[in-house]
């Protein structure tokens, strides 16, 4: 019954998460017209909103693939999450630094930007651990041997 629970309620982290994604796509897409955007910014956002809806949407998958009977397509959902998730931070981080956004909680936009800065470093670090062990899963179906405890 946990599974069937944890389905019912799902629904409400999944739709909210992908109402975020479009409102997020639309705030930056109103940046873009405003003309507070690079290029590259631009069509960095573009990339990221396809494979972020993309992924959110497949990570339901989690409850088709169950875990003890389909130990990498399950992990797989996991995945996608973690790499959406970590798009996402990067791509409103990115935009807080391009719209030139400035906290004066933080002491103006050059320690907002430090913030910004420690925060994609210790994002990146700790992601890296955990999607390189969440690879592992994915391909070989058992936990890779440096998160297993003797």
């Amino acid at each position: 019954p946990a599974r069937e629970l944890t389905a019912m309620v799902y629904p409400l982290f999944e739709y909210s998460l992908i109402v975020y994604l479009i409102l997020d796509f639309v705030t930056t897409l109103l940046a873009n017209r405003r003309g507070e955007l690079s290029a590259w910014f631009w069509k960095f956002s573009k990339a990221a909103f396809a494979i972020n809806l993309f992924l959110c949407a497949q990570f339901r998958m989690i409850f088709v693939c169950i875990a003890y009977e389909k130990v990498k397509q399950h992990t797989a959902g996991f995945l996608g999450l973690q790499i959406a998730l970590i798009l996402i931070a990067v791509q409103n981080s990115l935009f807080l630094v391009h719209t030139k956004v400035s906290y004066e909680f933080l002491g103006g936009i050059h320690n907002t930007r430090n913030v910004i800065r420690a925060y994609l470093t210790g994002l990146l670090a700790i992601s890296l651990v955990k999607v390189t062990a969440t690879i592992y899963v994915v391909g070989n179906g058992w936990g890779a041997p440096w998160t297993m405890k003797d």
